[in-house]
């Protein structure tokens, strides 16, 4: 007879168990697919944190924000937009790009660096895009470019002068806008993609790329957490190595002398910093300006996407250099 209340208790702690498991699976999905919030980056990242500089009060009152305004009839193709309340000149213009592993991340996310850049005297188009696994490469190039189409119609309506225009992007997002960069000055690329670039390549005055992977050749080899699964959710192919279009993803791979200015940053514990290594070899190879902002040997301990947590002072530090570098190939 006891033998029954055991097999009983056995049964339910073995079902509490299974309900658990599932219940935490469900939400680290909810968490990595999340697109309204930081709660995305954070869970594919596992070291990103994201902190507001410490004016931020006083950085909003100065800066209007548009939400959601539609570029184009692809899905998720919406972009805020960020600009000083009482300026009275025309300013350069930014196109972000979030990160998010292909899969997760949003706009919302990176609102206070936008904001923070925009304080700076820029107008700042900060963009969603669709996402992987249901939308697949090269979808958010594609969007890239039609958020450019949408800025030279619309920029000047917020002060943006389209004679001036930046790429920007962290992570996943660095490596689409290496990729739009290297698609705008490099005709081989762009005819063999098949996309007529929005903007001229002198309308580009610069790349801003935090964090990024720019050789899918080697990018394995960093063991950054999760690579496989987030770049066989992009390309749809498995490994993702086996894409027939790997080769365009390699930013390395288009770089020429036409190439923009680039400002390259990742911290020292990141695993993508020999990605921005490589980049930087290939850049120079090419002759093409640049400007780093890498902790190589300083063991500071700054990982993925170390920038955005704008309370400490590497990342107020590299927000210095980063405005340095705009306010140079602004002019």
């Amino acid at each position: 007879m006891r033998a029954k209340p055991r097999t009983w208790t056995q049964k339910n702690w073995i079902a509490s168990a299974s309900l658990v498991a599932l219940m935490f699976a469900v939400i680290i999905f909810e968490e990595i697919n999340a697109s309204s919030d930081a709660s995305a980056s954070l869970q594919l990242s596992g070291s990103a944190v994201f902190s507001p500089p410490p004016d931020i009060n006083e950085i909003t009152e100065r800066v209007k924000i548009i939400k959601n305004l539609s570029y184009s009839d692809s899905a998720n193709s919406f972009l805020d937009i960020y600009h000083p309340k009482n300026s009275t000149v025309s300013m350069p213009v930014i196109l972000w790009i979030h990160g998010g592993g292909y899969v997760g991340g949003s706009k919302d996310s990176r609102q206070d660096y936008a904001l923070a850049l925009a304080d700076a005297g820029y107008v700042v188009a900060n963009i969603d895009y669709a996402l992987a696994p249901e939308a697949l490469y090269p979808g958010p190039v594609l969007q890239a470019n039609q958020a450019l189409a949408y800025l030279q119609l619309h920029a000047a309506e917020y002060g943006g002068d389209m004679e001036r225009v930046f790429v920007g992007g962290d992570s996943a997002g660095a490596q689409i806008a290496s990729q739009v960069a290297a698609l705008v000055s490099n005709v081989e690329l762009a005819e063999t993609m098949a996309i007529q670039p929005a903007i001229a390549n002198s309308q580009l005055q610069g790349a801003l790329l935090l964090c990024g992977l720019y050789n899918l050749d080697t990018v394995r080899a960093t063991a950054f957490p999760n690579i496989d699964y987030f770049l066989t959710a992009y390309t749809g192919a498995e490994p993702f190595e086996s894409s027939p279009k790997i080769d365009e993803l390699s930013t390395v791979q288009h770089i020429s002398p036409e190439y923009p200015p680039v400002f390259i940053t990742v911290g020292d514990a990141d695993p993508f910093v020999s990605q921005s290594i490589e980049l930087v070899e290939v850049l120079k190879n090419n002759q093409v300006q640049f400007s780093s902002v890498f902790f190589e040997g300083t063991q500071k301990n700054l990982k993925h996407e170390y920038q955005y947590d704008l309370n400490t002072e590497d990342a107020q530090d590299t927000f210095k250099k980063t405005l340095q570098f705009l306010s140079v190939h602004s002019k």
